[in-house]
């Protein structure tokens, strides 16, 4: 269309694309501090132009081509795989922490300085045998260094326990992001198949995304429609067409696993076979004949992936404790019993090796008389030879746990085991205990420092990317405002010169 009526339609088409860039801009500003809102642009573009025989093309106009989020998905991809990460180490960090302050070491009341303390008092006993308050004290020491002991076994599996039923949370919570994601999936795959462009619902995907890589290392893949798709250890979670569902072993004995189906440790509690460590995740699948199978998941890192790795170190912790506890009352036991038993005596530990800081005690025989303790060879008046031996334990390296052979190396004249090669002290055997946990931790929180740093640098590269500038938003509105009121004065111009030809030239 040429003419007047052309001019007409080309400045309406300016009119209409600076008002809709305007609206976009204004939905910018409005969206500066929404939390993952990615700044959006119009892109304009001109109309079909007709021809002119003899003269050429004539513009038409403009019109808005699309609305279209500014985005740079690689570091958004990176962004994920560093969060995942940093949430791995900084959970790790914060439970390893939780046992280090459980071990309660160095401190003047801590298990070596409670161990050095027990072989002082062996000491005296031996040196003065006869002497009542010497084995009392020695029954004292000894009892305070069971309860100290047994309470920190007792602190280490109720942090084990919690643990576990954070895994089990986070789990509920990871299965019910993906199916927020799966939702949305549906509602961007409607919207873009009708050939709109859902950039709200993509940043919310993409929000969405971002919070499920906190809880474990998940890859994503984006299709044609912008749905997301996710794998974990490598097998499907969500895909257009299906969604697993993710559960935690809470309990496993005898080849038979208590699971938190879904997460859920309230009302979908199943048993199943299989012997799986506790705090294992395991996806379901749907069988033929409607039965569900089960398989485990390998979560290298995330909230879930941290608690895992912090649920072995502990379990670890708790085994060498366990052993050096083993230690303690087989080699004092021998020495007390004449070499006729390494589990009675002296000390108890109970039955359970899984067990053995939990139950450990003076035994009741001693606790309820300690002045029936037997503390020399002999019953002669001033023989205190068998403490003096037990005292002289603290000096003698055995293997962690200490082995039969090492117990059969018991010389009863001497009172005296031979020193294992790799072997160390009671003392040396719970430093180690503490070091293990005390380095895991320290690596913990480094590299959840570094992986910190290298998130803050992703999010500040995606924030200068897609956030909302003020200043530039300003600019443009005070653009599109102009372009608006160029237009809208064109209108004017062409109204008044369509009026001078209808009513003044009688055209």
């Amino acid at each position: 269309m040429s003419g007047l009526f052309g001019t007409l339609n080309t400045a309406t088409t300016g009119m209409s694309a600076n008002q809709v860039a305007l609206q976009t801009s204004s939905h910018n500003i409005a969206n500066t501090n929404t939390d993952g809102y990615s700044r959006q642009r119009v892109q304009l573009q001109t109309t079909p132009p007709y021809t002119i025989t003899g003269v050429g093309t004539m513009g038409t106009g403009v019109k808005t081509a699309k609305i279209t989020r500014v985005v740079d998905d690689f570091v958004r991809n990176q962004i994920r795989s560093a969060n995942s990460q940093y949430q791995f180490y900084n959970q790790k960090s914060d439970t390893l922490g939780q046992l280090e302050e459980t071990f309660n070491e160095p401190s003047d009341n801590g298990v070596i300085k409670q161990l050095s303390t027990l072989t002082s008092s062996w000491t005296q006993l031996g040196n003065n045998p006869e002497l009542g308050t010497a084995k009392t004290l020695v029954v004292e020491n000894a009892s305070t260094l069971g309860d100290t002991i047994r309470g920190m076994a007792k602190n280490i599996k109720q942090l084990k326990d919690d643990s576990v039923q954070s895994v089990a949370k986070n789990t509920l919570d990871f299965n019910e992001k993906v199916k927020q994601l799966q939702t949305l999936n549906e509602q961007i795959y409607n919207m873009s198949s009708q050939g709109e462009t859902p950039n709200d619902l993509l940043d919310s995907r993409d929000s969405l995304l971002k919070d499920i890589s906190g809880l474990a290392d998940i890859s994503t893949s984006i299709d044609g429609y912008g749905r997301a798709s996710i794998q974990l250890g490598g097998q499907d979670i969500l895909t257009k067409d299906t969604r697993a569902t993710l559960s935690t072993v809470m309990e496993s004995t005898n080849g038979q696993s208590s699971i938190a189906f879904g997460g859920d440790t309230v009302s979908s509690m199943e048993k199943i076979t299989g012997d799986y460590s506790v705090g294992t995740v395991l996806i379901s699948t749907d069988g033929t004949s409607g039965a569900k199978s089960y398989s485990q998941l390998d979560i290298a890192s995330g909230t879930i992936g941290g608690l895992q790795s912090s649920v072995n170190e502990i379990q670890k912790r708790t085994d060498e404790l366990n052993d050096f506890v083993s230690t303690i009352t087989k080699t004092v036991n021998t020495i007390y019993t004449d070499g006729k038993s390494s589990t009675t005596g002296f000390f108890e530990m109970g039955d359970d090796p899984q067990n053995y800081a939990l139950n450990f005690k003076v035994s009741d025989t001693v606790t309820n008389n300690p002045q029936s303790m037997s503390v020399g060879q002999t019953n002669l008046s001033g023989d205190g030879s068998k403490a003096l031996a037990i005292a002289k334990l603290a000096t003698v390296k055995f293997g962690q746990p200490v082995d039969d052979t090492q117990l059969g190396s018991y010389d009863a004249t001497s009172m005296t085991f031979k020193d294992s090669a790799s072997g160390s002290t009671y003392a040396d055997d719970f430093n180690n205990i503490v070091t293990k946990n005390g380095i895991s931790k320290q690596q913990a929180d480094n590299t959840s420092a570094a992986q910190l740093s290298l998130l803050n640098q992703l999010e500040y590269k995606n924030e200068s990317v897609s956030g909302v500038s003020l200043n530039e938003e300003m600019s443009d509105v005070i653009k599109f405002q102009q372009g608006f009121q160029a237009n809208a004065r064109l209108l004017s111009v062409v109204s008044e010169m369509l009026d001078t030809l209808i009513n003044r030239t009688g055209v």
